[in-house]
């Protein structure tokens, strides 16, 4: 569901339900699953950052995996990103009025600046996952 302040309950808590309001905006139009598969693309010139951009304008997805010692700089994108990490530890650095840096690890949130460009490297000897998603906003 795109961004709203409108929802539709369907269930899974005891609030009230509007059944007739769910069904009316379902589409049951039939079509083939390859139709539904998001196939993955390069983000970066390596190939440790895949792009996983589905056919709807409110956000694509970066995966990011990093050998130990690795690093790698992702171009700006038009809009803001979170991106969350799901293994090892890592450094994220960017430009401000100084070289700024945040030590990340396992379970960590960040957020990037629309515009930003940002390098992350891997520290440790596992290897270091974000997920990254973000709009680009034109």
């Amino acid at each position: 569901m795109a961004n709203s302040d409108n929802v539709i309950r369907a269930g899974l808590t005891p609030k009230l339900r509007d059944i007739p309001n769910l069904i009316s905006g379902l589409t049951y139009t039939p079509s083939d699953a390859s139709k539904h598969v998001v196939s993955p693309s390069s983000f970066s010139s390596s190939s440790s950052s895949v792009l996983y951009n589905p056919p709807v304008p409110e956000f694509s997805v970066v995966q990011v995996k990093l050998y130990p010692q690795q690093a790698e700089t992702h171009r700006s994108v038009g809009g803001p990103s979170v991106a969350i990490v799901t293994g090892g530890r890592g450094v994220v650095e960017w430009d401000g009025e100084k070289r700024e840096r945040l030590e990340v690890g396992f379970g960590d949130v960040f957020f990037v600046g629309a515009g930003t460009e940002v390098q992350l490297k891997s520290e440790g000897e596992e290897d270091f996952v974000v997920y990254r998603a973000f709009v680009e906003v034109t």
